[in-house]
C-alpha cells in the first residue's frame, strides 16, 4: 500500500466524533466573553454623548482649553520679549 492508498484510506474511514448540538454555540459564548474582558477601558462614543449632552462640561472643557492656549501664548510672548 502507498502513501496515496493509505490518505484515502485515512480520508474514508468513518470519524467517531461525539460534539454536542449547542457546540457552536457554547464557542461563540466564551468568544464573546473574552471580547468583553478585552473591551478597552474607555468608551469612546459614550465619552462624546456625554459631552454632547452635558453643556456645562462642555463650558468647562472650552475654558480649560482656553487658559492653557493663553498660558501657552504668554510663556511665549515672554520667552521671546524678555530682554
Amino acid at each position: 500500500m502507498n502513501h496515496d492508498e493509505k490518505y484515502r484510506a485515512w480520508k474514508e474511514r468513518p470519524i467517531a466524533l461525539n460534539v454536542s448540538p449547542d457546540f457552536a454555540g457554547e464557542v461563540m459564548r466564551r468568544v464573546h466573553r473574552e471580547a468583553v474582558q478585552r473591551q478597552a477601558p474607555w468608551n469612546w462614543p459614550g465619552v462624546l454623548e456625554f459631552f454632547q449632552r452635558n453643556v456645562a462640561f462642555q463650558f468647562a472643557a472650552l475654558a480649560v482649553a482656553a487658559i492653557a492656549g493663553l498660558s501657552r501664548l504668554w510663556l511665549i510672548f515672554f520667552a521671546i520679549l524678555q530682554p
